[in-house]
C-alpha cells in the first residue's frame, strides 16, 4: 500500500501540537492552583496542626474588606487571609466547629485548633480597632506568629 509521506508528517506535527498543548495546560492549572490555594492550605494546615493565629475571612465582592485587612497591617496584626469563595471553605468552617454563617469581613482568633473570637461583618475602622484593643489579638498574633 502506498503511503504519503505529506500525511505522516502533518500526523506527527499534530500529535506533537496535542501533547504540548497539554503540557501547557496542565502546567497552567498547577501554577494557577498553587498562587490560589496557598493561604487556603496555610490555614488548614495551622489548624491541623491547633496553632494559635489570626484569620481574616474576605471575598473579593466585600467592599470593606481592604479596609479592614489595612487596618491589621497598620496595628502590626499577623494573619491569614482566605477567600470565601474557595471550595474548601465549608472544610474549614467545619474544623472550626463554626456552623453558622460567616459575614465578610470577619476576623477569627483561632487558639489550639478552636475559636477565642471572632467578629462578623465589620462596617468601620472604629469597630475592628475596639475588637482588637479589646481582646489584645495584636500581641496574641505577634508572640504566636
Amino acid at each position: 500500500m502506498y503511503r504519503n509521506e505529506e500525511v505522516e508528517d502533518l500526523k506527527k506535527k499534530i500529535l506533537l501540537c496535542v501533547v504540548v498543548l497539554i503540557f501547557v495546560v496542565v502546567l497552567g492549572l498547577c501554577l494557577v492552583f498553587n498562587r490560589f490555594s496557598s493561604s487556603v492550605n496555610d490555614v488548614s494546615a495551622a489548624i491541623n496542626k491547633k496553632e494559635s493565629f489570626v484569620v481574616l475571612f474576605q471575598n473579593k465582592d466585600c467592599d470593606t474588606c481592604s479596609m479592614v485587612e489595612d487596618r491589621l497591617n497598620q496595628l502590626g496584626v499577623t494573619y491569614y487571609t482566605f477567600n470565601t469563595y474557595t471550595s474548601s471553605f465549608d472544610d474549614v468552617l467545619l474544623k472550626l466547629k463554626i456552623d453558622y454563617k460567616v459575614l465578610v469581613p470577619a476576623v477569627y482568633v483561632i487558639d489550639k485548633g478552636q475559636v477565642l473570637y471572632n467578629i462578623n461583618n465589620i462596617q468601620d475602622q472604629e469597630t475592628i480597632d475596639s475588637f482588637i484593643k479589646n481582646n489584645n489579638i495584636s500581641s496574641f498574633s505577634n508572640e504566636n506568629s
